[in-house]
């Protein structure tokens, strides 16, 4: 696994697990967050702040409720990988919402320094 890639890992990996800590040290100073869709952050300090706002859905406290990404494939060209497959998400209700997403991670300096993220929820199977 390239360099870039294990990081993608460890990445996910702590966004599963909630360690806030461990996403902050893998990013740059002024790495820029978009979710396609919704309002963008740039910056470290400023991921940090979403991730302390209890009524943010990355709160570090969000415990049961964090969502588990299966990676399907990993595609690397230079200094930027395209990363897909389905995320779960654990609902307050007790049910679960299943999406698929396609993020682009940029690296600068070996750390991620810009992610850019598209999900959709799928389209139920047609009879």
């Amino acid at each position: 696994m390239s360099k870039h890639k294990d990081i993608i890992t460890q990445y996910l990996d702590g966004v599963h697990r909630g360690d806030h800590e461990l996403v902050l040290s893998l990013v740059t100073d002024d790495v820029l967050l978009e979710k396609k869709g919704q309002p963008a952050f740039r910056g470290k300090e400023v991921l940090r702040a979403a991730v302390d706002n209890k009524d943010g859905i990355v709160h570090k406290d969000a415990g049961s409720l964090r969502p588990t990404h299966k990676v399907a494939r990993m595609i690397e060209e230079g200094d930027t990988v395209a990363v897909d497959g389905t995320v779960e998400v654990p609902l307050p209700n007790g049910g679960r919402l299943e999406m698929l997403f396609s993020d682009y991670f940029t690296f600068s300096g070996g750390l991620i320094s810009g992610v850019e993220s598209y999900m959709i929820t799928p389209t139920p199977p047609q009879s």
